[in-house]
């Protein structure tokens, strides 16, 4: 259960749950070692045995309660399997223990089933290769029971017969496979969290929509879910660059003395309110622009959602893109027009790729993550992608000439006025892994006049440096949108009160990226605040308040990838290989590993002496036990201390003949040893009497693994 509710839950409730689990089962496995026999004992053991039986649906409930509710039917499987775990704890009989068996394999095989995931066949590959080694290590153990006078088992009949069933399971999936069609999502769903037009659950995270009838897009158009249709609503809402003038400002007029027009106070306020449905956008973006103007109308994130977003949070989504700077404006001098998107068909879908990120998408499926963007009033032809988007696609749509790649890469609509409104997008995007941004960056020198001062030390590789760059701004500058421009240069002005908007923060970033010898552009989109995941309906809304702007950075193999140079926003994950990883935390604690490596060194060398510590302490612990548990324990660790210095006791042999055979030369030890077995074999076929706890004391103290050793030396000798 853990692979199908670890990332899907809430994580304090999921470790809560299974903590309390674990911290119940210890307590029934201490209450059966230490205080078996008593009634008060007993009533504890059944109390904790069935509170673990109903702790998932306990949880269940409680965590519904308080907001945050497990799906149906993951709580009946942990119930499941929980139930299965107090069975196994409270059985009496084989026959009980072996039905506990049964149910953890059907749980084990049901959970396989149902999951997605194409590796989970492997769980159940290895709960059946635990199965057949506990078979053939049960079978030697009855050997053991019947005491023969010798039991000398092939030393590969165990993992031989393992590896036997290893192989028939995987020749199986091997020849089931690509035999059996593939997994259909039902429409009317199965249970109340699998989705569906018939069913509708707080705690649903798949399915066909997000309430009912969802499915046909009709009846709750507005409704985000898997919802594909042909159903297009028309809209007046604003554009992009509307939300950009509304958000931080309107450019500024600049006034030209040969060539001035005369404009009324009058016509300011009506020219602003009318520029959500004239301005369509724009092929430049001015930096020195006026403080904003609050607007009412976008209070509610709800109800004025331009887009909603079906993935992660925290990320970015690129709508047009700048790599000209003069100063003050931004300009896009780039031309991808002419590029034309590939149409590939996958899974009977037909996806439409940039030709300059298919290769990647299509050789390593691993670093491709599909997401869904539904568009509400976004008055634009471009689609708000993340960063390196290899492809897109939507339902029933295969005409190529639907879709087209702007002049700066981003991918639109072509001869038309606007994306229709609830269409919804698959968007593929490829991951880029930190080691690239290390090994892919191409070598510069920093080019800085004379008279001005380095952010980073020219010396270091190039994304070092760029860091170095992030971390000053996020650090050292203050981020606000009300901040005035009081010059006719924003970004020396910005440089000079470290206060300004995320424009004046890209800028300066992607300017000082240049300044180290790397291709930078100004981006702009939107941000996808984690606080706009609404949890039930399984999708963030984006609004215009997420309007925001950053920096792209070339690579040397044409892709680009983003920066976060504004504090309050979360940075881009690149995740580091394993690799790459381990050189980090060696380089980091080299100090700590060739004291870890010491310190192993010396547990080896030391590992009789510490061993017998530990198995003393064991024995001074098991005072409270009962007497024939006490004369096992004794047992266990004379055997466990003649293993450690190579004489355990050879398989088949009774254990007061091998005893008697280490002590043969110490005519004190051998009275002892022989006194121990007899109480022994007392306890053990007769009727119980009570023991000499001081004389069994002073026998496990006596046969350490030093007087062991001497024994055994002698006896060769």
């Amino acid at each position: 259960m853990l692979p199908l509710r670890f990332y899907v839950e809430s994580r304090p409730w999921f470790l809560a749950e299974f903590g309390t689990l674990l911290a119940l089962f210890i307590a029934v496995e201490l209450v059966k070692t230490f205080g078996a026999g008593s009634g008060r004992s007993k009533l504890m053991m059944s109390s904790a045995t069935t509170l673990l039986a109903i702790t998932p649906i306990l949880f269940a409930f409680f965590a519904r309660s308080f907001g945050s509710p497990i799906a149906f039917e993951m709580s009946t499987l942990s119930a499941f399997g929980s139930v299965s775990l107090a069975v196994a704890i409270a059985a009496k009989t084989d026959r009980t223990r072996a039905m506990s068996l049964v149910a953890s394999g059907f749980l084990v095989l049901f959970a396989t089933s149902i999951s997605e995931h194409s590796q989970a066949v492997w769980i159940a590959v290895a709960w059946m290769s635990v199965c057949v080694w506990h078979l053939v290590a049960n079978h030697w153990e009855k050997l053991d029971v019947c005491l023969p006078d010798s039991v000398r088992p092939t030393v590969g009949v165990r993992p031989a017969s393992v590896l036997i069933a290893v192989v028939l399971c995987i020749a199986g999936g091997l020849a089931v496979r690509n035999h059996v069609g593939p997994a259909n999502r039902m429409t009317n769903g199965v249970m109340p969290t699998s989705g569906g037009s018939k069913w509708s659950d707080p705690a649903a995270r798949s399915g066909v929509g997000s309430g009912d009838a969802a499915i046909a897009a009709k009846d709750h158009a507005e409704s985000f879910g898997a919802v594909e249709s042909e159903i297009f609503l028309e809209s007046t809402e604003s554009s992009l660059f509307d939300m950009v003038n509304e958000m931080i400002g309107e450019p500024k007029q600049k006034m030209k003395w040969d060539r001035r027009q005369a404009m009324g106070n009058e016509n300011l306020i009506p020219m602003h309110d009318q520029a959500a449905k004239s301005e369509k956008g724009g092929s430049s973006f001015s930096t020195d622009r006026m403080p904003p103007k609050k607007h009412r109308q976008f209070e509610d994130a709800k109800e004025n959602a331009v887009i909603q977003w079906d993935g992660p949070t925290g990320i970015r989504l690129a709508m047009q893109r700048f790599d000209t700077f003069d100063g003050v404006d931004w300009t896009n001098s780039a031309d991808r027009s002419n590029d034309k998107l590939s149409q590939r068909e996958i899974d009977q879908n037909v996806w439409f790729f940039d030709p300059k990120l298919e290769s990647r998408a299509l050789s390593d499926s691993d670093l491709v993550t599909v997401n869904l963007l539904k568009v509400l009033r976004l008055d634009s032809t471009r689609f708000p992608a993340p960063m390196m988007t290899a492809g897109l696609h939507i339902k029933d749509v295969n005409r190529q000439d639907f879709f087209g790649i702007e002049h700066d890469g981003s991918l639109f609509m072509p001869e038309r006025d606007k994306i229709p409104p609830l269409t919804v997008v698959n968007l593929a995007s490829t991951q880029v892994m930190e080691d690239e941004l290390w090994d892919r960056l191409p070598d510069c020198q920093t080019k800085l006049d004379a008279s001005e001062q380095p952010t980073s030390d020219s010396t270091q590789h190039p994304y070092q440096q760029l860091q170095d760059i992030v971390a000053q701004l996020r650090t050292e500058f203050t981020f606000d949108r009300n901040t005035p421009t009081q010059t006719d240069n924003p970004v020396e002005e910005f440089l000079q009160t470290r206060r300004g908007s995320d424009h004046l923060f890209a800028t300066v970033a992607a300017l000082r990226a240049r300044e180290i010898g790397l291709q930078s552009r100004l981006v702009t989109g939107f941000y996808v605040p984690p606080d706009a995941y609404d949890i039930s309906a399984g999708h963030a809304n984006i609004t215009p308040d997420d309007i925001h702007f950053w920096v792209e950075v070339k690579l040397d193999d044409g892709r680009w990838f983003e920066l976060e140079p504004t504090p309050g926003y979360q940075q881009p994950v690149y995740t580091p290989s394993l690799w790459l990883s381990t050189k980090r935390f060696a380089a980091a604690h080299w100090m700590h590993g060739l004291l870890m490596v010491a310190l192993g060194v010396v547990t080896y060398l030391t590992r009789l002496i510490w061993i017998d510590w530990l198995l003393t302490a064991v024995w001074s612990l098991s005072l409270l036990l009962p007497s024939r548990k006490q004369l096992g324990i004794a047992m266990r660790i004379v055997e466990t201390r003649a293993s450690l210095i190579g004489k355990a006791r050879p398989t088949g042999k009774p254990q007061r003949d091998w005893l008697e055979a280490l002590v043969v030369r110490d005519l004190q030890m051998r009275d002892h040893v022989q006194q121990f077995c007899d109480v022994a074999d007392q306890a053990t076929f007769g009727k119980p009497a009570p023991i000499d706890r001081r004389r069994l004391n002073s026998l496990v103290r006596a046969l350490n693994t030093k007087q062991l050793k001497s024994m055994t030396n002698e006896t060769m000798a």
